[in-house]
């Protein structure tokens, strides 16, 4: 039986930079919390959020490309090819903030990408043998995660 091909966003350039940073265009968040509301509002541009997701192999996915953009990887491919200006609405830009904060907040935690990402792809006890990147699609997941990650980052455990 053959075995069926995951599509995948290929041919990008990586992009280098931390995914939330790349996701905003470089706007310095600072301490204005209320900014990334109003940024998921205005829902982030197609180009940021494929640059965000060129900073992780496992975001490259098509289920992946599919969970954080709400298009496939047909679609994206498409509309980066027109070169015109799309946003996604502000579910999917929530989605690809809470992917991209994850993300990043892994990296810090584990001390490299390569094992962040190897920890968001299985099950772990602390949430209950769920996978993390399973979990972040879910915005009470996502608290989940991103209170656990702050915990390792600092240090302070239950």
């Amino acid at each position: 039986m053959p075995t069926v091909k995951t599509p995948r966003l290929t041919g990008l350039k990586k992009v280098e930079g931390k995914p939330v940073e790349l996701l905003v265009h470089g706007q310095n968040m600072g301490d204005d919390a209320l900014l990334i509301v109003r940024l998921t509002d205005e829902g982030f541009e197609l180009s940021d959020v494929v640059n965000m997701l060129s900073t992780s192999e496992m975001y490259l996915h098509g289920d992946m490309v599919k969970r954080i953009t709400g298009m496939s990887v047909r679609t994206v491919r498409r509309l980066l090819k027109e070169g015109k200006s799309v946003r996604l609405d502000p579910q999917h830009s929530v989605v690809a903030y809470q992917y991209a904060l994850v993300l990043e907040k892994a990296i810090r935690a584990f001390g490299g990408q390569s094992r962040a990402e190897d920890w968001m792809q299985k099950p772990t006890t602390y949430l209950n043998g769920h996978v993390p990147l399973e979990l972040t699609r879910n915005p009470l997941g996502f608290q989940m995660v991103e209170q656990y990650l702050g915990q390792l980052i600092y240090c302070v455990y239950p």
